[in-house]
């Protein structure tokens, strides 16, 4: 009789006082890949009539169970437009912890690496320009996932039209 009260007092306990909602949804949990390159579309949006094309990418996105999260991307682009030509190399890695709430994707790095080089040419002659190193600041994307399908929208200040990539669940 005693077990039964005893199991009683926890389950009124338990709906008094339910378990905290988790701040990660499921569906991200998985490793991601790229389809196409949200920022080289992005930038095409932002300057019609440039010509860009990104002729290598090697990317992927981890979000793990345990709120750690792992991201490695290698992309060679290069674009065009009145005259100027632009061609980037560059390779980016970051780790951290990441965690979802209301429709909101937050990766909070713990490390980050960037070793990137644009080239401009044109009439005026040529310049390189090496990327900063790596960013440890928290990035916020708005985000939808449904089964293998992974769609984010990052919002730059001061542009209404956000950058939006969209991967597949490898």
């Amino acid at each position: 009789m005693q077990h039964i009260r005893a199991l009683i007092t926890v389950a009124a306990l338990a709906a008094l006082f339910p378990a905290p909602a988790s701040a990660m949804d499921p569906c991200l949990v998985g490793t991601w890949e790229p389809e196409g390159n949200g920022a080289a579309e992005w930038v095409q949006r932002q300057a019609p009539g440039m010509k860009m094309a990104v002729s290598r990418q090697a990317a992927s996105l981890h979000l793990g169970a345990d709120g750690r999260y792992r991201l490695h991307a290698q992309v060679q682009a290069a674009g065009e437009r009145d005259g100027i030509r632009a061609r980037s190399d560059g390779r980016f890695a970051a780790q951290g912890g990441w965690r979802s709430a209301d429709g909101s994707l937050t990766l909070t790095p713990s490390s980050s690496d960037t070793d990137a080089t644009t080239e401009l040419s044109g009439k005026g002659g040529r310049v390189s320009l090496k990327t900063p190193r790596g960013d440890t600041r928290p990035t916020t994307q708005q985000y939808r996932c449904r089964g293998s399908e992974l769609e984010t929208r990052m919002q730059i200040p001061g542009v209404t039209d956000p950058i939006i990539q969209r991967y597949r669940r490898q």
